[in-house]
């Protein structure tokens, strides 16, 4: 019995490496997507898709917010995400953007503002 079970310790643990070396080999592949989107994009002088229709000469005042201390706001929500942090950092990221958002509308409807609140991403620009 104690082999079948550290049979099925070993296999666990092959099945976990296996596991994380697919999503490390998965988010170099979007990184480096990533970065060939942003250069076409660049080359075409070319806005988010999301942002082309908004952004322009319009009538329309938009306010940006960038948050510049996101992991420090993820760890004082809980002691978990130091862990996250290091293996799913763009998962992290989007919680914690949803979780500010839910905040940000609640604020502004508290204080009688109609305002409409999404999230753009954008690529960092040098």
């Amino acid at each position: 019995m104690a082999v079948v079970g550290l049979v099925l310790v070993v296999v666990g643990f092959g099945v976990l490496a296996f596991a994380v070396r697919e999503v490390l080999r998965l988010r170099s592949e979007v990184d480096a997507l990533g970065v060939r989107a942003d250069e076409v994009a660049e080359r075409l002088d070319a806005l988010p898709p999301e942002l082309s229709g908004t952004f322009g000469t319009g009538a329309r005042h938009l306010i940006t917010v960038e948050l510049l201390n996101l992991f420090e706001l993820a760890h004082r929500e809980s002691a978990l995400t130091r862990p996250l942090t290091a293996l799913t950092p763009r998962l992290l990221r989007d919680v914690v953007h949803r979780r500010l958002i839910g905040r940000v509308r609640r604020s502004l409807a508290d204080a009688g503002v109609r305002a409409e609140v999404r999230l753009h991403r954008a690529a960092r620009r040098p």
